[in-house]
């Protein structure tokens, strides 16, 4: 098994964007020519009083003083953003490779589904690379309770090899993203020790310094206005939060959503009655337009965009209160005790999927989506913080708010992150809304139906926005 991986150990690949990580360095990059901005006039300003009284002598000496600091800093910055691409480029190839073994690896899940069913848990519970391990090397009841049906000798030759390709992928994924991540975090920590320490303590305890950087603000003034302060795309630049940690039930990213919503009118819901017809729809969407039309603007999307998934969303034709009991049905069969004999994923017709996946709302938001949304890590969601996603998404209200932050990094995700709202085209819309119905798999034919369903209803979704 030298030089193969499996799936559960390049998994997290699937989360990540290239696209992502280049706009975080084309943010330091921004920061850097910013920082190069401000500069500027303390340079001139040193220029103009290099031969006045002594008091401009002293203000002199305390603008290069800041003036060094902040070139100091534009060159950590730049370093920093140097690294990140680097490691973009890097995560482009091995989310390649991934994608490349998870190919693999469903052609092997459904040649072994051909030919046999797993029937206990654990079997059904597997990855396929470990489920095949596992019938060509039967060693016990449960196990060949697991392969009752199958012929391991009629499928051996095609399993193998797409075992062997999944696996020599993953391991190329691996390899690559690991030594790319390793320099970047080198160069990382090489650029963050150029940083100058001007933070608030240390200003306080130097007061030269506090004065030298309140001189160069001063002189910088005029660079608050420009291009710079802000990414192209983007609107202003919020105020960042790490993920809440497990003591926190409400987070930052939740509480302003609901100060957001506290101002809009109630909300048209879906939760006792499915939406089927197309009037229907559009009747959602007029009624709920101005609920919409809010969570698109602070998302900074067009609301023709959020529109268009809504007009989806809700002629998906499943009342809201079958969500709670899929909900409820998955947590059950992924309860620790075991009583079930099916694992969660292999429940029957749309109440397979783990209890994270299960969709909330109008607008179908996944739990553990809206858990990322708002701020929260869904790999160690409390069941506090669990519930109060719930929640969340189950208010019609909150729902648009959190599908409009989850497009909204869709569209950054996909490269789209520097086009205006207002200058998005339809191909561009279609796709955001592909990847938010199939997420890592948005290029499968299911997801690309829901894309070209979303093309074909976005007049009259447009038009119900009116």
């Amino acid at each position: 098994m030298s030089g193969q991986a499996h799936h559960e150990d390049v998994a997290f690949l699937a989360d990540c964007s290239p696209a992502l990580v280049e706009r975080n360095a084309d943010e330091f990059r921004r920061l850097r020519d910013l920082l190069v901005e401000v500069a500027e006039p303390a340079r001139r300003a040193e220029t103009r009083t290099q031969w006045q009284s002594e008091g401009s002598r002293t203000y002199t000496g305390r603008l290069a003083e800041a003036r060094q600091l902040v070139t100091h800093l534009a060159e950590g910055f730049d370093r920093a953003a140097a690294a990140l691409y680097a490691y973009a480029m890097a995560l482009t190839t091995a989310r390649s490779h991934y994608d490349n073994g998870r190919r693999s690896e469903r052609a092997l899940a459904a040649l072994i589904a051909a030919k046999g069913t797993a029937v206990t848990r654990t079997a059904q519970a597997a990855e396929p690379m470990r489920r095949w391990e596992d019938m060509r090397a039967t060693t016990g009841l449960l196990d060949g309770l697991a392969e009752l049906t199958l012929d391991v000798d009629d499928i051996r030759e095609e399993a193998d090899r797409l075992h062997d390709c999944a696996g020599d992928d993953f391991h190329r994924a691996r390899t690559v993203e690991e030594e790319a991540r390793a320099v970047c975090v080198h160069a990382l920590r090489q650029a963050r020790a150029l940083l100058p320490d001007y933070r608030t303590g240390a200003a306080g305890r130097r007061p030269d310094l506090y004065a030298a950087m309140a001189a160069l603000r001063a002189e910088g003034a005029e660079a608050r206005g420009g291009p710079l302060t802000r990414l192209p795309g983007s609107g202003p630049v919020p105020g960042t939060y790490g993920a809440a940690g497990p003591d926190v039930l409400v987070s930052p990213q939740l509480r302003d959503v609901r100060m957001r919503v506290a101002a809009l009118p109630d909300a048209a819901d879906t939760y006792w009655t499915p939406v089927v017809t197309d009037a229907m729809q559009a009747d959602w969407i007029a009624r709920n337009k101005e609920l919409l039309r809010a969570a698109a603007l602070h998302a900074g999307l067009p609301e023709d965009l959020l529109a268009g998934v809504a007009w989806q969303e809700v002629g998906g034709y499943q009342p809201g209160f079958l969500d709670d009991v899929t909900g409820a049905l998955r947590e059950q069969a992924a309860a620790p005790w075991g009583l079930s004999p099916v694992a969660p994923e292999n429940l029957p017709w749309r109440l397979g999927g783990r209890p994270d996946e299960t969709s909330y709302g109008p607008l179908a938001v996944q739990l553990r989506r809206g858990a990322e949304v708002l701020g929260y890590d869904p790999a160690h969601l409390t069941d506090r913080q669990r519930a109060v996603v719930e929640e969340a998404l189950q208010d019609p209200r909150q729902n648009a708010f959190v599908a409009a932050g989850f497009l909204a990094r869709i569209k950054a995700e996909c490269g789209l992150a520097d086009v205006p709202a207002d200058l998005m085209t339809p191909a561009q819309m279609r796709e955001v809304a592909a990847r938010y119905n199939g997420g890592p798999y948005w290029d499968l034919p299911k997801a690309q139906g829901y894309g070209d369903r979303f093309a074909h209803d976005l007049d009259r979704a447009r038009d119900a926005m009116r």
